[in-house]
């Protein structure tokens, strides 16, 4: 599963579909992973608090080919912040109707008063529901992680959904968990401090 499409069934409940999390977190989580998407595939890369375009090989999947175009008609060198702030305004819904169109989520649409409301709802919650609890079991036994995990792993941490995913846990746990992202790769290391910052460090509330 890509990171971003990850990230989000991690961040909303597996039968309900609602936010665990504050809006702002999750929409520069996901921010955060589209762009590592792009850098797993060595489309870019981030150093110094910057995205480069290294490779402008258009990628399968439609969201991130339209995110690279976007990254390749700007200026070279920009700031990954100015990116999270840009990407963020709609990552959510673009991730959504991904997962739409993978068949893993089925949109809703709600009236309340004069307000419509839109709910991407998990169409199976076992597999909504899979990417957490892999991570958590791994990350619990202290197990080796993909590269793909470690940056779930990191985000999860960035937003304060460990909170969540780490339930239950012992505090080795999140222990391994912050020595994986300490020690994570260094361009993705950027990524996520950078995506701290542009999330503000404050608590974020929990809506389970």
């Amino acid at each position: 599963m890509r990171l971003a499409d990850s990230f989000y069934l991690a961040a909303h409940h597996d039968v309900t579909g609602k936010p665990r999390l504050h809006h702002r977190a999750i929409a520069y989580g996901l921010a955060a992973a589209i762009l590592a998407e792009l850098l797993y595939a060595h489309r870019i890369l981030i150093d110094r608090a910057s995205v480069t375009v290294v490779d402008r090989t258009p990628p399968p999947d439609p969201l991130a080919r339209t995110v690279l175009d976007l990254l390749i008609a700007e200026p070279q060198h920009t700031r990954v912040r100015v990116w999270l702030d840009f990407l963020s305004q709609d990552s959510r819904e673009q991730v959504g109707q991904r997962l739409c169109r993978d068949g893993t989520l089925r949109r809703e649409e709600s009236r309340r008063m004069w307000r419509s409301a839109v709910v991407y709802v998990p169409v199976d919650m076992n597999v909504a529901a899979w990417s957490s609890i892999r991570l958590s079991t791994k990350i619990t036994r202290g197990e080796e992680l993909t590269a793909g995990d470690v940056a779930l792993a990191g985000l999860i941490a960035q937003t304060g959904l460990d909170t969540h995913v780490l339930a239950g846990a012992p505090r080795a746990a999140r222990d391994y968990l912050c020595q994986l992202t300490d020690h994570a790769w260094p361009p993705l290391r950027e990524l996520l401090v950078q995506t701290g910052i542009a999330i503000g460090g404050g608590v974020l509330s929990n809506r389970t």
